[in-house]
């Protein structure tokens, strides 16, 4: 059976997730919180996560403290893995999370151009209870029901990476931009999680002309029709009178319709949420 060595103390989301990835990743493993001897950073079949002051794959320890150049504990075993590249792609947030963890959240803060207090009141009280539950222990088996959380948790992750890059390499050939009035939409035919993996195509094309998305609805039969960014030249409102219209959002963001109508249909009522701004 293998071994997972953490730091003891207060958990992070760094050790927190680099640990989940390798329950995830190794067939039956140990998890203890405390400092790591000499010997646990020799043996190979014990996993050394975020502490030891060592980075070195062959023995699997996984420590950044003592390379300022290094990113975190969670990067390092993703990049063992071979999943750190499409993790770049599909979130948002994955290298402003080892920012977060390496230079803190001032540093991160001024990188991204923002006040830090954005970032603080952003924080989630879920992850703060997650990790608050992880500080608490001390070891954990395959019996305990915070380790199947762990576990399942970092097998969901891997998954999500995967599929959200076959999704995204699908929308590129499926998906169309089509025309409405003097602007564009995007229009995506997929059922199956139609929302998976939009964003990022979204941001590939980088087409500011595209102001709406348009996909098979998450909660009933119909479409829905989303505006996107923040442009006010999109107003669903003007279309809620429309019969085949079954929700819109009292902010005019997003619209439903009741079946899945026919593409000039749903074309023709986007067109008329076209609307000048305020």
């Amino acid at each position: 059976m293998y071994k997972i060595i953490t730091h003891p103390g207060s958990a992070h989301k760094d050790d927190f997730m680099a640990v989940s990835l390798l329950l995830a990743t190794l067939d039956s493993a140990e998890v203890f919180r405390r400092e790591a001897t000499s010997e646990d950073l020799a043996d190979p079949d014990t996993y050394v996560v975020d502490v030891g002051m060592e980075h070195d794959l062959e023995k699997h320890n996984f420590d950044h403290h003592q390379n300022a150049t290094l990113p975190c504990a969670f990067h390092l075993v993703m990049k063992y893995l071979g999943y750190h590249d499409a993790a770049m792609v599909v979130f948002g947030w994955y290298a402003q999370m080892s920012m977060m963890d390496v230079r803190g959240p001032y540093r991160t803060a001024e990188y991204l151009g923002v006040d830090t207090s954005i970032l603080f009141s952003s924080s989630s009280p879920i992850d703060g209870y997650i990790l608050s539950c992880f500080s608490k222990v001390t070891s954990l088996t395959e019996q305990d029901t915070f380790y199947r959380l762990m576990k399942d948790f970092g097998a969901d992750f891997i998954e999500m990476v995967g599929l959200k890059m076959v999704r995204l390499e699908r929308l590129k050939r499926e998906a169309k931009v089509l025309p409405i009035k003097h602007l564009k939409a995007l229009v995506s035919q997929i059922e199956d999680n139609p929302k998976l993996s939009m964003e990022l195509y979204l941001r590939a094309l980088n087409d500011k002309a595209v102001v709406m998305s348009i996909t098979p609805s998450t909660r009933g039969a119909g479409w829905e029709m989303v505006r996107v960014g923040d442009s006010m030249t999109v107003d669903f409102r003007s279309v809620a009178a429309d019969p085949d219209i079954r929700f819109v959002h009292v902010n005019g963001f997003i619209a439903k319709t009741r079946s899945l109508l026919p593409l000039e249909a749903v074309l023709k009522l986007a067109s008329q949420a076209i609307v000048s701004p305020d």
